[in-house]
């Protein structure tokens, strides 16, 4: 009985924790980044930022040039 309850609650926790979610990132550098794409930090914990900003934002944010 007491193996089950632990065996539960490791399957709760492991459902509640998103494994996709990305640490937070209040750095000067990530807030100019958003910016300079057009969002808040709200909106991107939110995350209700489109691709389309999203994507160059982690380059701009991780220092990836970008590929032309």
């Amino acid at each position: 009985m007491k193996m089950k309850m632990i065996g539960a609650a490791i399957a709760a926790l492991a459902l509640s924790c998103p494994a996709h979610a990305e640490p937070r990132n209040s750095t000067p550098h990530a807030l100019a980044c958003m910016k300079k794409y057009g969002f808040t930090y709200e909106q991107w914990r939110a995350y209700a930022v489109p691709a389309e900003k999203a994507v160059p934002y982690r380059a701009c944010r991780d220092g990836v040039k970008a590929a032309r």
